[in-house]
C-alpha cells in the first residue's frame, strides 16, 4: 500500500486504539490531520502532522512534520515534532486502509514518551458511514487496539 502525502491528506478521526494515552478516556475527540508540503531536496515526500485532542472541554494541539523514509518497504514516515516538540521523533507506518481510502491502520514504534502502538483511523467525512466503521473495528481486532468513543455519539458502538 503506498500512501503518499496527497493520498493521507485531511482529518482522521482515532476510533480504535491500543495506545494507553487514547484508552484511558482522559484524553478525547482526537485526530490526525495530514496536510501535504513541498518535498525538500532529498526529495522525499513531507506532511505537516497535526495531532489534536481534547482534555476537559479544552482543544490540544501535537504539531509535527512527517518525512517519508523511501528507503524502507511499505508506507514509513518519521515524525519530527515542532517549536518544543523538535527533540522527538517517532517513525509509523500505514499497514492497511479500507475501500476509498475510508479507514487506515497506523502502526507507531516505540518513542521516549510512547509505547510501539496502533491507532485506527476513519477520515472525519465518513465517520458516520455504519458500513466504514464497522470494517475499521474489524481490522482493530486483527492488532488488538479497542474502540473508543466516537466525538456526537460518545459510544464506538456501529
Amino acid at each position: 500500500m503506498d500512501a503518499n502525502p496527497e493520498r493521507l491528506a485531511g482529518t482522521w478521526h482515532i476510533v480504535c486504539s491500543s495506545f494507553p494515552m487514547w484508552r484511558s478516556g482522559r484524553r478525547t475527540d482526537a485526530t490526525f490531520t495530514y496536510t501535504p508540503l513541498p518535498s525538500r531536496s532529498s526529495g522525499a515526500p513531507r506532511m505537516r502532522d497535526e495531532v489534536a485532542y481534547r482534555v476537559r472541554g479544552r482543544t490540544r494541539r501535537i504539531p509535527g512534520t512527517d518525512t517519508r523514509l523511501t528507503s524502507r518497504p511499505g508506507t514509513v514516515y518519521r515524525w519530527r515534532g515542532k517549536g518544543l516538540l523538535a527533540v522527538l521523533t517517532s517513525v509509523w507506518e500505514v499497514r492497511e486502509t479500507g475501500g476509498d481510502d475510508a479507514w487506515a491502520v497506523i502502526a507507531f514504534t516505540r518513542s521516549p514518551l510512547t509505547p510501539a502502538g496502533v491507532d485506527v483511523v476513519v477520515r472525519a467525512d465518513r465517520l458516520t458511514d455504519r458500513a466504514v466503521l464497522a470494517e475499521a473495528k474489524a481490522a482493530a481486532g486483527r492488532y488488538e487496539a479497542e474502540p473508543l468513543p466516537l466525538p456526537d455519539s460518545g459510544s464506538a458502538s456501529a
